[in-house]
């Protein structure tokens, strides 16, 4: 995966702004597709897969 396929999954937009929305898209989209609630377990993966990268691209683990 990479960059920008990861902001395309988490419904952002890639600019100064990404850290601080990074958090709350992803929680969002989480909330939506968790398997334990009838989500996909691929699309989770998927989707966690994109914040630890995009965590790691922009400083922001940890937060």
């Amino acid at each position: 995966m990479d960059r920008k396929e990861a902001i395309a999954i988490l419904g952002l937009k890639d600019g100064p702004q990404l850290s601080t929305k990074l958090k709350d898209a992803h929680r969002q989209i989480m909330i939506a597709n968790h398997p334990d609630r009838g989500g996909s377990p691929y699309l989770a993966s998927k989707i966690n897969e994109a914040k630890e990268l995009l965590d790691k691209t922009d400083g922001t683990r940890g937060r």
